[in-house]
């Protein structure tokens, strides 16, 4: 079981616990325009300096069974040399099996290059051979179309539509459940060259 910093990896990306360095690279990929209030749903800090450092400071070195909140991991381009992005979990036990709700958000600027079904890949892979969690899942709403794209291409598999469940941009909305259970995954891994690893 993880306590602490995490540091996972892949070809492209490093996926880790936040440091004080990553503040003005998370303020520029969370920042919305007035067109883009549709994203603030997916933000829970303000995109401030002030904001970020709040948010996520108490996560820096928060570890797994630690997440019964949530816990955001950034993701570095390694090519890029910046944070773009971040994925996300918050751990739950069930009869002391753990599963873990997932999510991600990824810059606007970044989107359509893989890199956040890379860092969902590389995060599953930690959860089922390194935490030997039992299953994950993930919600979205219904017109989200490219994270149920994403869910899809992972492995997961749509278990649940949830009707006006969602309350987002002042009207409710429907919500579709997503799943994976540690067997799935086992037997059909993504092809990510992942190499995961925990910080020191």
């Amino acid at each position: 079981m993880a306590r602490g910093p995490l540091y996972l990896e892949t070809e492209r990306l490093v996926v880790r616990s936040f440091a004080e360095r990553d503040i003005s690279e998370i303020v520029d990929y969370s920042a919305c325009g007035p067109t883009d209030a549709s994203r603030l749903r997916n933000i829970d800090w303000e995109p401030t300096p002030e904001g970020v450092r709040a948010w996520w400071t108490p996560m820096a070195a928060m570890g797994i069974d630690e997440a019964v909140r949530w816990l955001a991991l950034v993701i570095e381009v390694k090519a890029l040399g910046r944070v773009v992005g971040n994925v996300g979990l918050r751990t739950e036990s069930v009869v002391g099996h753990r599963q873990a709700l997932i999510g991600w958000l990824l810059g606007k600027a970044f989107e359509g290059r893989g890199y956040a079904t890379e860092a969902t890949c590389v995060l599953l892979d930690h959860l089922f051979l390194s935490e030997g969690f039992h299953r994950a899942y993930a919600r979205t709403g219904a017109d989200n179309e490219r994270s149920r794209r994403l869910m899809e291409r992972v492995g997961m598999r749509r278990e649940g539509h949830f009707v006006r469940s969602g309350f987002h941009d002042g009207s409710w909305c429907d919500e579709y459940l997503y799943a994976v259970l540690d067997s799935e995954w086992l037997a059909r891994r993504c092809d990510t060259g992942a190499s995961v690893a925990r910080a020191p």
